[in-house]
């Protein structure tokens, strides 16, 4: 089974950065054989107040099953550990998740769901939909804004819920461009408006990605710029 995993394995890189100081760079490897899969992955980020930090992913599939597991082994003094599961169909998911994290004195508790709906409104066009919602509970931060002391020192910007949707069109044959909306509450008072595009180009067995986004927060009066590029390629 191994081997039949490899021959049909797809390997990615994705590399982002955004306006309040934040990059990060994420490997990964995705093989499917039949109707069972695995994915590895590890990745590496930091900002204007976070050290730079290693996290490992895995991810597993079975049918319309997917769970996914990622641990961030004490880096930097930050321990986190996020698992979802859930079920993956056609055109709906719905996927519960759990996460936990503890930096110095501070700790993180959450859990949440998301709901997914897309499907194909003509052959060169599809669109989804997109709802979470989380419970959070966060101990030990920082008295006046222990959020945004978290967000700062971890790059974890917790969200208490978020909706949004996006469309994505084929064009000449290849090239597929995607703009999407969202509309978000931060886990401080406020709230977070984003609209971004995202661009992929096949070339063979390799893929090429681009996105950009735009935010505005409220009430703090904040715009927020993030960019991300990224490669795949699939073995045959």
């Amino acid at each position: 089974m191994f081997l039949a995993l490899l021959a049909a394995a797809d390997f990615a890189l994705l590399a982002g950065a955004g306006t309040r100081g934040e990059r990060r760079v994420e490997a990964t490897a995705h093989a499917v054989s039949e109707d069972f899969g695995l994915t590895l992955g590890a990745s590496t980020s930091e900002g204007p107040q976070a050290p730079q930090r290693q996290q490992i992913l895995f991810g597993a599939e079975r049918g319309v099953i997917k769970g996914e597991l990622r641990i961030m082994p004490k880096s930097a003094g930050l321990l986190e550990v996020a698992a979802e599961s859930g079920v993956h169909f056609e055109s709906i998911s719905l996927v519960l998740g759990a996460r936990t994290g503890s930096l110095g004195r501070m700790q993180l508790r959450g859990a949440g769901a998301r709901l997914e709906l897309e499907g194909q409104l003509t052959d060169e066009v599809r669109a989804g939909l997109g709802a979470s919602a989380w419970a959070l509970q966060l101990d030990g931060g920082a008295r006046g804004d222990p959020w945004t002391a978290w967000g700062a020192a971890t790059l974890d910007w917790a969200q208490r819920w978020e909706a949004g949707a996006w469309i994505s069109r084929d064009f000449f044959d290849s090239l597929s461009v995607a703009p999407s909306l969202s509309v978000s509450q931060p886990a401080e008072a406020g709230f977070e408006i984003r609209s971004g595009v995202a661009f992929e180009l096949p070339a063979g067995p390799i893929k090429l990605r681009a996105g950009a986004s735009v935010a505005k927060m409220w009430p703090q009066e904040m715009w927020m710029t993030d960019l991300t590029l990224g490669v795949s390629m699939t073995l045959e």
